[in-house]
């Protein structure tokens, strides 16, 4: 009875709080609003959990006070025996380089003026309104383990292991320790001198490397339309504005002429019927033919599906000049001056003609050894060379597009970059005992064939070199595989291939989904 007397308010008590959980579960609004917020809200928590890393920064002794006051914090290891590893970069190699090291092994910092990283074979798609632009990035600082600086890497002290960064924001500086780092600066437009490219750059001239080029173009195509829609433009005005140029002949290059030609023929054809007729898209490469490196089936593949299509391809012409002034009607002109005489009006001018060293790496020119088409000199495990000696640096890498090994030349693709990272990655990885030592293999170079855009449904493949190691022809691959696969299957391996590389799942589904709008609803022309 006592225990019955004693059990029985324990028990009402127990059915009392069941009753007010169930009451208040039930008043619990459960939206995609609160279940954002909670995951958000656990995201941050378990990224906070873990250890931070932060890189070694320390204050420069004759800073400003501006400067001084601009800069990060200085931070310390907290006692942690990490090696820390600077990777300047954030394309092909540096994201991906940051992505392989172990975060429980290193202190990963990536300094980088772009905070994200941009899936390039995807961007001529954005400049047309087939794909939108954030579906083709990743933001850096969602790799965990790793400490990110919006900043510019300006100089290197090697002796004493120090980078000198400047901020991007306000032209602050700071300085960056490290024990290992990895030079991933990539390259940026080369305009070989050519007079008034630079002027007109940003105008009627584009470059076509990042995302604010792209959208660049993008309002430059429209707008070219919308001023040759307006009552009272003459024909002639309307087919100066409606002259689009394109500078190079590599597979960028195709592409976005490629995406042009379905923007004119699908979207332009419905929207500014009266204006197709005035249109014109030329491609001008200095070589002898275009898709330069792709096989011999590949490039008259391209050629000819241009030509069929009315794409003026003039091939061994160069431009000369880029000239800006007054036109026979009297209204504001720009002329592209080529080398057999010839004058293309320019209503927009899209500059892809190849691949020049950034200023970071000719500042290293004192110090490292410059190679061909200003590129660090590298040897088989990457390192970087000492200015004037055949010695390199123990601790100092360089990989991608400001990277190059004499003896073993290879293209400047994403390809060569990404597998770049992946060797150093592993190689770093192996390294247990934090030594410092330089990979015990040397790099060599797995080609895994060539692909290229061609619109329409189209593409091709190149697979000549499939399996070849370090640009050798001596693949048995190669050997069992079509030299080149073309049209429809081409096309659909292409699409696959780069959805399935994409490194977050939003984007794997992003991607698709863009694509079924613009074949099913035709692409965006608004202009912002």
């Amino acid at each position: 009875m006592w225990c019955a007397t004693v059990m029985q308010p324990a028990m009402y008590s127990r059915k009392l709080n069941v009753r007010l959980l169930s009451h208040a579960i039930s008043n619990i609004s459960v939206t995609p609003r609160t279940l954002r917020r909670t995951a958000i809200r656990f995201s941050t928590r378990m990224k906070f959990s873990k250890n931070k890393r932060q890189s070694t920064i320390v204050s420069h002794s004759q800073r400003s006070a501006h400067s001084s006051s601009l800069s990060p914090p200085r931070s310390q290891n907290h006692g942690s025996d990490k090696e820390t590893v600077v990777v300047i970069g954030s394309g092909w190699g540096g994201f991906t380089l940051c992505k392989k090291l172990n975060p429980e092994q290193y202190n990963i910092v990536c300094i980088s003026p772009s905070n994200h990283f941009l899936f390039t074979p995807l961007l001529p798609q954005t400049t047309v309104g087939t794909l939108e632009f954030r579906c083709i990035q990743e933001p850096v600082r969602t790799i965990r383990g790793v400490s990110y600086y919006q900043a510019k890497a300006h100089s290197v002290d090697f002796e004493s292991k120090s980078i000198r960064c400047e901020d991007i924001f306000s032209s602050g500086h700071f300085d960056l320790q490290y024990d290992r780092m990895v030079i991933a600066a990539g390259g940026k437009t080369n305009t070989f001198g050519i007079p008034g490219v630079v002027e007109r750059e940003g105008k009627d001239v584009f470059f076509l490397k990042h995302l604010h080029h792209s959208r660049q173009i993008r309002n430059r195509v429209l707008e070219c339309f919308e001023r040759a829609a307006i009552p009272g433009t003459s024909d002639a005005q309307k087919k100066r504005l409606l002259s689009f140029v394109i500078v190079g002949g590599g597979a960028t290059s195709c592409e976005f002429c490629a995406e042009l030609h379905d923007f004119l023929r699908e979207d332009v054809a419905l929207w500014y019927p009266d204006l197709k007729r005035h249109t014109s898209v030329h491609l001008i490469e200095a070589g002898n033919e275009v898709l330069n490196g792709f096989a011999k089936e590949v490039r008259n593949y391209a050629v000819n599906l241009f030509k069929k299509r009315d794409i003026d391809v003039r091939t061994g012409v160069s431009v000369t000049a880029v000239s800006h002034g007054l036109g026979g009607d009297g209204t504001q002109a720009t002329d592209a001056h080529l080398s057999d005489g010839s004058v293309l009006p320019i209503g927009a001018m899209v500059w892809s003609a190849g691949v020049g060293p950034v200023r970071f790496t000719t500042g290293l020119a004192p110090q490292v050894e410059i190679g061909p088409g200003g590129r660090m000199v590298v040897d088989e495990f990457l390192n970087v060379r000492r200015k004037g000696d055949t010695a390199a640096y123990p601790d100092v890498w360089a990989i991608g597009d400001c990277a190059v090994n004499p003896a073993v030349p290879l293209p400047l693709a994403a390809k060569v970059a990404q597998q770049h990272a992946q060797y150093l990655a592993k190689a770093f990885n192996t390294d247990k005992n934090g030594s410092g030592c330089r990979p015990v293999q040397p790099f060599h170079f797995l080609d895994l064939g060539s692909m290229v855009q061609l619109g329409m449904a189209d593409a091709a493949l190149d697979l000549s070199h499939t399996g070849a190691v370090d640009n050798r022809d001596n693949s048995w691959l190669a050997r069992l595989l079509p030299r080149a696969v073309r049209g429809t299957v081409a096309w659909l391996a292409w699409r696959s291939y780069y959805v399935g590389n994409q490194v977050t799942w939003k984007n794997k589904m992003l991607i698709p989904m863009h694509w079924f709008k613009s074949f099913v609803f035709g692409r965006d022309i608004s202009r912002f």
